[in-house]
């Protein structure tokens, strides 16, 4: 039972931090929410940045899980993944409830380097490049690690833009500009 409630507060702390923001919600607002007792929260977490660390792992847990599955069906060739990428984030930022990247949003909050939060955002940030670097290293670029920087930077774009904008269409963009750097990445050997 206890690892059900603790599951059920992380998913409620998670919908509610990542839609209002870390700073914005607190944790009595988390308790109410939740239906739990304070010292479920504090047993379990210790303190608000605990919780909110442990709610960014989750965040980030799922964000594997659907990259992962998201790239892998669309294509068996790394090239075609690396595009595919900009395809399905046109489709997680069409989804109803989409919310914006709660990792920017975390660094934005928490911006010290040193903070647990902040770190927890600069991990998953550095997933996310050193999967693209794996993508275009199986593409067979001729500068892989400079392509994947480049994807990650209209990665970055194209979520920060669909944030502010609340619209899908930065991914389109960023495919278009994503189709062109591989094509020349990969024509240049």
């Amino acid at each position: 039972m206890a690892v059900r409630k603790r599951e059920y507060l992380l998913q409620v702390a998670q919908r509610m931090f990542c839609s209002t923001g870390f700073h914005a919600v607190s944790v009595d607002a988390i308790i109410a929410e939740a239906g739990v007792a304070r010292m479920t929260v504090y047993k379990n977490f210790g303190s608000k940045e605990d919780l909110i660390v442990a709610t960014l792992r989750r965040e980030d847990k799922q964000f594997r899980q659907w990259l992962t599955s998201s790239i892998e069906a669309l294509s068996t060739k790394p090239a075609d993944r690396i595009c595919g990428l900009f395809s399905a984030l046109h489709q997680r930022f069409a989804t109803e409830g989409y919310y914006g990247c709660a990792f920017i949003r975390a660094s934005i909050e928490f911006p010290d380097p040193q903070h647990p939060v902040h770190q927890a955002a600069r991990e998953h940030k550095e997933m996310i490049r050193s999967y693209l670097r794996g993508l275009a290293g199986e593409a067979g670029a001729s500068n892989p690690i400079a392509l994947a920087e480049q994807l990650y930077l209209l990665f970055e774009g194209a979520i920060t833009a669909s944030q502010l904008h609340g619209e899908p269409w930065p991914a389109d963009y960023a495919r278009q500009a994503a189709e062109h750097l591989v094509a020349g990445s990969l024509s240049s050997h």
